[in-house]
């Protein structure tokens, strides 16, 4: 009995796992973080109290949702964008880490 084959497929299998694509919801996620971690930049949200703060910033998001760049990203994300990008834009501590986890 061949004892390497099986290791093979499931070393194969977990290879296709990792480059298999982000969801629609890991899109979502993943844009959503972005953006409010960028979301006031410009508009000066770290004066702000932290808990307006957050509002403003989920405010921000709400509002870029709306925008229709935000599909197209969305759109291409879901094509683009392997689970192994995601995860790592998911434990990006700031925008330019997210941002190397794509490019």
């Amino acid at each position: 009995m061949n004892r390497g084959l099986p290791i093979a497929l499931t070393v194969s299998s977990l290879v296709l796992a990792c480059d298999a694509k982000a969801s629609r919801a890991e899109c979502t996620e993943m844009l959503d973080k972005y953006v409010f971690m960028t979301a006031g930049g410009e508009s000066g949200f770290a004066d702000l109290p932290a808990e307006l703060a957050t509002a403003a910033r989920l405010s921000e998001l709400a509002l870029r949702k709306t925008d229709t760049r935000y599909a197209r990203v969305q759109q291409q994300c879901e094509a683009e964008i392997t689970r192994r990008e995601y995860r790592c834009a998911m434990k990006a501590p700031s925008p330019e880490t997210w941002q190397a986890c794509i490019d």
